[in-house]
């Protein structure tokens, strides 16, 4: 891995983070809308949807940010 590849899975970690934290906004944001009543049926799917979608992009978050830890711990220019 070179300098480029480096920097690129830099980005991708970065991007990755923003996507989960925009998708975590967005789930704080239904759930701040919560009432002692029960939501109702479309807003409780809307919820149901939305936390595949937040826990995909924390895991896709999670597997770039692993990349990009082992590449800067082990030393990204190494060959072996």
């Amino acid at each position: 891995m070179d300098q480029a590849e480096f920097d690129e899975l830099h980005a991708t970690c970065v991007t990755a983070l923003r996507i989960y934290v925009a998708e975590a906004e967005t789930t704080s944001a239904m759930l701040a809308h919560c009432t002692a009543e029960p939501l109702p049926f479309v807003e409780r799917l809307r919820v149901a949807v939305q936390e595949p979608a937040e826990t995909t992009a924390h895991l896709a978050y999670l597997a770039a940010k692993r990349l990009h830890r082992d590449a800067a711990r082990l030393g990204y220019a190494c060959t072996e």
